[in-house]
């Protein structure tokens, strides 16, 4: 009896653990969702075994989202065992003081049977979903992982919405939950939304496919619109942050964000030199080319130029040199097509064309100008067409006059800095320095002035789309000390050698990627340059996590859709598209 008595007891504990009253969550700190979360400990009216949560509803309305707990341990899948007190954890945009009626419909498919449970549970006075004229969101979990604080992060996300969700890229929304005591307060975070394009094939939604066992249509595609967003986060070390993408508001005005990104010259139809600036520098874009030519850090009012030979800028590369054709460079080209991207948060400016005098050689430079920050984000690449032989296949090409640098130093694999006196080197043609390709930042700097412009080396890729690796012969960063500065990359060029005359091939297919960042600065004179430039580069080689949960729309099919695994005529899919019959 007594032992009778002492697991009651101890039941009874474990029982009261379920409280009947309902934790109702916020989308904050890395968790995704609204929910409610509540405990169904009263399951006598289940027969033992095993019961499936086949669905969820909250005040009638389904929820496809939803987590199962027994105490402290999520469930692996949707099966409670019968008579044992178990949570649902559900996805829903709650409000602060309402009444809300849980239920779950549970199936047991050996026993043949199925129940339903009730909760009914209010939530507290609270504020709750940020706005009901956004119907819908999705979470981006955005982690900084690596230690380092960030202070306005561009952030980037390509994100998929049923097409009869979202009509404009103006609905969306960006806004961050933050706690605030018991509550939350809610930050609308400037956005950009750009490059929407939708699918809708018609041709392929029109097919009819049935499942050969059931007879059930089998629902493959629906209309999806695709955009990306881009806005500036700001995360601590180690901090797991939740921003929220809201959709789903036809009638929402276009946003109007203050912006201190400012862009004369964009548009449709204009000519190709832009000036860009934000609260740190004032960019000029070269006329003809479209390349950086000059560069104001603002504070100080330093400018940086070159001015001194053929195209003048500053920014010089890819470049190719095959004689006896002309040496040519990206800053040679001569109206080229681009395409810009133009918002709040950023402006781009995407260049692609081949070199001048050599169309079997595709290039492209692509800038990213954001607001708040100080430094441009630079894309380029090498795409070669056909096998050719070469003197000098470079990239990352910048040159300055001397009226304002007298140093250069740069970052070693260990962890060195080292400094060079400009005014104590080898001269050109001789290089005043070689480095390995992998050097994470060179920096021209005057120590005088306390002005600085770091060049940091983010991510290389070389490959060829025919197979193996692109071609490469030794490839190296090199200084040179000449009636100007000038800092590039060799990845094939023996004329930069001791041995000029050789002609070293490049294959056809061969492609090279390069990211690198451009970054003006002032320091203080008794810190150093070094500090600034290696933040900078820790905190945009190692980028934050970003991770995407959405919901699961209403129309979307239950279970797993089984792929098209085979061509039809082959093994006979019924009713699929695009295949060849056989002979």
């Amino acid at each position: 009896m007594k032992k009778t008595l002492v697991m009651l007891f101890f039941l009874a504990l474990y029982l009261a653990s379920f409280t009947l009253a309902a934790e109702f969550g916020y989308p904050a700190e890395g968790e995704p969702w609204y929910f409610i979360k509540t405990a169904f400990s009263d399951t006598v009216s289940l027969s033992k075994g095993t019961w499936r949560v086949s669905q969820i509803t909250i005040n009638g309305t389904r929820s496809r989202d939803f987590l199962l707990y027994r105490g402290d341990e999520e469930l692996l899948g949707k099966d409670i065992q019968g008579q044992q007190p178990f949570e649902a954890k559900v996805r829903f945009p709650w409000l602060g003081n309402q009444a809300y009626e849980i239920q779950v419909l549970l199936e047991n498919a050996k026993a043949k049977k199925t129940a339903t449970l009730v909760q009914k549970v209010s939530s507290p006075a609270l504020k709750g979903y940020w706005n009901l004229d956004w119907k819908n969101y999705l979470a981006l979990i955005v982690a900084e992982e690596n230690g380092i604080e960030r202070l306005n992060y561009p952030v980037q996300a390509t994100i998929g919405i049923f097409a009869n969700y979202l009509k404009s890229g103006d609905e969306i929304r960006v806004v961050k939950a933050e706690r605030a005591g018991n509550d939350v307060a809610y930050i609308e975070i400037p956005s950009q939304a750009y490059d929407q394009v939708t699918w809708a094939d018609q041709k392929i939604l029109s097919v009819e496919e049935k499942d050969d066992k059931t007879g059930k249509p089998i629902i493959r595609y629906h209309p999806t619109t695709s955009l990306s967003v881009a806005f500036l986060a700001n995360l601590k070390p180690k901090e797991k942050a939740t921003y929220l993408v809201f959709y789903n508001n036809p009638a929402a005005p276009k946003p109007a964000y203050a912006s201190d990104l400012k862009v004369v010259g964009a548009g449709s139809g204009q000519p190709i030199g832009k000036t860009i600036e934000n609260s740190f520098y004032k960019v000029t874009l070269n006329k003809k080319s479209g390349v950086i030519y000059e560069i104001t850090e603002k504070t100080s009012k330093t400018l940086l130029e070159h001015k001194l030979e053929t195209n003048g800028s500053i920014h010089w590369n890819p470049c190719l040199y095959s004689p006896p054709h002309t040496w040519t460079h990206t800053s040679d080209w001569e109206n080229p097509p681009y395409v810009e991207v133009i918002g709040p948060v950023f402006y781009s400016i995407r260049i692609t064309a081949p070199l001048p005098f050599y169309p079997q050689v595709l290039c492209s430079v692509t800038y990213h100008f954001y607001a708040n920050v100080p430094y441009i984000l630079i894309q380029t690449t090498i795409d070669v067409n056909e096998n050719m032989f070469v003197q000098a296949l470079r990239n990352g090409e910048i040159v300055f006059n001397k009226k304002v640098f007298r140093n250069v130093g740069y970052k070693t694999m260990d962890g060195r800095v080292e400094a060079i006196d400009l005014n104590r080197t080898r001269m050109h043609p001789d290089h005043v320095i070689t480095l390995r390709p992998d050097t994470p930042w060179v920096t021209f700097y005057n120590q005088d002035k306390g002005v600085a412009f770091a060049n940091l080396y983010l991510d290389l890729a070389t490959t060829n789309v025919e197979g193996g690796e692109a071609s490469a012969e030794q490839p190296f960063i090199y200084i040179q000390n000449g009636p100007w500065y000038y800092l590039a990359r060799g990845l094939v060029y023996s004329f930069g050698t001791n041995n000029q005359t050789r002609m070293l091939p490049v294959r056809k297919g061969s492609v090279y990627y390069e990211r690198i960042a451009f970054y003006p600065f002032l320091f203080k004179k008794e810190q150093g340059y070094s500090v600034q430039a290696d933040t900078l580069f820790n905190i945009l080689k190692y980028p934050l996590s970003v991770l995407e949960s959405i919901e699961t729309y209403a129309e979307s099919p239950e279970g797993w859709v089984t792929p098209i695994l085979t061509e039809p005529f082959e093994e006979g899919v019924d009713q699929a598209i695009g295949g060849k019959k056989k002979k």
